[in-house]
C-alpha cells in the first residue's frame, strides 16, 4: 500500500478545495448570465384562407427584466410585412383596427397579451399560404432585450382556451 506524507495529503487537499471552489465559480456565473429579458408563451397564428396571403399571430410576452422594455414590432422572412396592431371600438360601436405607431410599452414585470379582438400581429403578404399544423417563424423586436425568434404554430383556434379573445 502507498503511504502518502502528510505534506502530499494538504496538496490533495488544497487542490480539491480549489477545484470545487473553480466548479462553484462556473456554475454561478452561468446561472447569472441567464438572459432575464422577455419570455413569449402561448404563441399561435390563424391559418389563410383560400388563396389569402395575410394572417394574424398572438401570444403573451412577460418582461421579466429589471426595466421597462417596448415591443416594437416583428419581422418574418416568410412575409413582406408584419405590422403590431390594435383593435379597438368606435362610439358607433365599429370595431376599428390600427397600426401601433411607437411600439407598446411592457413594464418590468408586466405582461402584454396579443389576443383576438384586440392587439396582434397582422401578418401581410406571405409567401405561402399557411394550414392548420404548420410553422411561422418570427423575429419579435424590443426596444432593450433587442431580437427574440420564435416558431408560432399554426391552429384554427390557438392553444386550449386563447380563442376567448385573449392570447
Amino acid at each position: 500500500m502507498i503511504r502518502l506524507s502528510r505534506l502530499r495529503l494538504v496538496e490533495i487537499g488544497v487542490a480539491l478545495a480549489l477545484t470545487m471552489a473553480a466548479l462553484l465559480f462556473v456554475g454561478l456565473t452561468v446561472w447569472a448570465a441567464e438572459p432575464v429579458g422577455v419570455d413569449v408563451a402561448g404563441a399561435w397564428a390563424r391559418p389563410t384562407f383560400g388563396q389569402g396571403r395575410t394572417t394574424a399571430a398572438y401570444m403573451t410576452i412577460t418582461n421579466k427584466g429589471d426595466e421597462d422594455d417596448v415591443f416594437v414590432g416583428a419581422r418574418s422572412a416568410a412575409a413582406k410585412s408584419v405590422a403590431l396592431h390594435q383593435t379597438s371600438m368606435t362610439a358607433d360601436g365599429v370595431m376599428q383596427m390600427r397600426e401601433a405607431d411607437g411600439g407598446l410599452p411592457i413594464p418590468a414585470g408586466a405582461t402584454l397579451e396579443l389576443a383576438p379582438g384586440g392587439t396582434h400581429l397582422m401578418i401581410m403578404a406571405l409567401d405561402e399560404a399557411l394550414a392548420t399544423g404548420g410553422e411561422l417563424k418570427l423575429t419579435l423586436e424590443f426596444a432593450h432585450a433587442g431580437p427574440v425568434e420564435i416558431t408560432v404554430p399554426v391552429r384554427a383556434n390557438g392553444p386550449a382556451g386563447a380563442d376567448r379573445s385573449q392570447h
